[in-house]
């Protein structure tokens, strides 16, 4: 089960745009999903990063670069490039995926959070430290109840959220 709430959290956060693009590093935003898929992850860094230099304000890629970061253990970085474009995503209220909203990035998100947290509380865990296990829990929950409410059709967040609720058992 533990696989199962760690592919789902791990999802890529978007989907290739699929349109012209018209903002400076979509481009490379949109190789870089491409990169991420094929689990290129020193690739896809490198593309986000590249489309963070062209448009420090493109959301999605603070957001996909901390799904990267997540990727490779950095969980630190990967809260602080999530936490960026959560922040920028709920400000200007728009996103550039074709078709999708920004709620559905802001809910991949508070996910991709959540997941952050949640691998502490796997650790807390493990070391028998029940009380920071039951407070990490509590604050992946809260993660994953705003993903949640921002986007209630998301199949993604209702399952982590399901799965922390009944974890550990």
């Amino acid at each position: 089960m533990r696989k199962l709430l760690i592919s789902l959290l791990l999802l890529p956060l978007l989907t290739i745009t699929g349109c012209s693009t018209t903002d400076p590093g979509e481009d490379e935003f949109n190789k870089g999903i491409e990169a991420e898929r094929f689990d290129k992850l020193d690739l896809a860094q490198q593309l986000f990063e590249e489309a963070l230099n062209k448009n420090p304000k493109l959301a999605e890629a603070h957001i996909n670069l901390g799904l990267i970061f997540i990727k490779k253990k950095n969980p630190d970085r990967a809260w602080e490039e999530t936490t960026t474009g959560l922040e920028m995503i709920k400000e200007t209220k728009t996103t550039i995926v074709m078709g999708g909203t920004w709620q559905e990035q802001a809910s991949l998100a508070y996910n991709n959070l959540a997941k952050i947290v949640f691998d502490k509380a796997i650790a807390a865990y493990q070391a028998s430290d029940n009380e920071t296990m039951q407070h990490h829990k509590d604050h992946a929950l809260s993660l994953l109840q705003q993903a949640v409410e921002l986007n209630p059709d998301s199949e993604l967040a209702v399952n982590s959220l399901t799965y922390v609720q009944r974890w550990p058992n």
